[in-house]
């Protein structure tokens, strides 16, 4: 069972051009959407990641259970086993789980693949915490009541949103953070962590609204297909959903980086 790292395609040409930016002293804004354009090809490796692709698959299922008579169960039947009175620690506990099964059972895990993984529970926990006002709900029906909201079109929506702004942006700090360390201090490009601060920032920004198309692409694909497939997602769908999600999310980040450069 190997563990894929990416170490290559931070030594590419654009990638040298983006460490050349922050070198250089460029605007943080700049090495933004430098950093982007030089992640062309960054999100072609989680494409058939099976990291990336269960963690679409999870995400579509966690709102098809949300309309099942049984949610527990349903989620029970795609490997998250939680108990009747379950947290939100016992539920993205699960989600990481099942996905640790999946990808040690490809016997191919990746670094971009634990990303999605954490993408996924990040977004999930996001989308459940404001309605459970506690991370240890005394009441069961407080989580269930809290899951069934998953299953609503606008919902979804906002939950893919929140998983590809993450995946986007964790996956280009990933692919920048062997330079950019070296690049922090008196005479580098980042002097102070605040500095560095307001790159992350940037890109975060950059990320998170790219992310809206995805937003809408999804409620409207989710709605589409739970119909036409008769209440279920099949996992080719989810698999069709996860490369037209993630070439949407790639094209709006490099349409934005090519607006805002300066």
């Amino acid at each position: 069972m190997g563990h894929v790292r990416l170490g290559l395609l931070p030594r590419s040409k654009a990638w040298k051009e983006v460490v050349g930016l922050i070198a250089a002293g460029a605007d943080v804004s700049q090495v933004a959407n430098a950093t982007i354009t030089a992640a062309e090809n960054a999100f072609s490796f989680v494409m058939n990641d099976i990291g990336y692709t269960e963690a679409v698959w999870l995400m579509t299922q966690l709102a098809i259970a949300a309309k099942k008579s049984d949610i527990l169960a349903h989620l029970d039947s795609v490997g998250i086993s939680l108990p009747s009175d379950a947290t939100l620690t016992d539920v993205t506990t699960s989600i990481s789980e099942a996905l640790d099964r999946a990808t040690d059972a490809s016997g191919k895990r990746s670094d971009l693949g634990e990303l999605a993984g954490r993408a996924l529970v990040g977004a999930v926990a996001d989308a459940l915490s404001p309605k459970l006002h506690t991370l240890f709900p005394s009441d069961p029906d407080t989580m269930r009541a809290a899951l069934s909201t998953l299953g609503k079109q606008k919902e979804f929506g906002e939950l893919s949103r929140s998983f590809f702004a993450r995946l986007a942006n964790e996956s280009l700090q990933y692919f920048l953070s062997k330079n950019l360390n070296t690049n922090l201090g008196e005479g580098m490009r980042f002097a102070t962590m605040n500095q560095k601060a307001q790159f992350d920032s940037a890109l975060t920004t950059h990320t998170r609204e790219a992310s809206l198309i995805v937003e809408t692409f999804s409620s409207g694909w989710f709605s589409k297909h739970r119909f036409e497939e008769s209440g279920v997602i099949s996992r080719k769908s989810s698999d069709g959903f996860a490369g037209y999600a993630l070439k949407k999310m790639t094209d709006e980040l490099k349409a934005g980086a090519r607006s805002d450069a300066r």
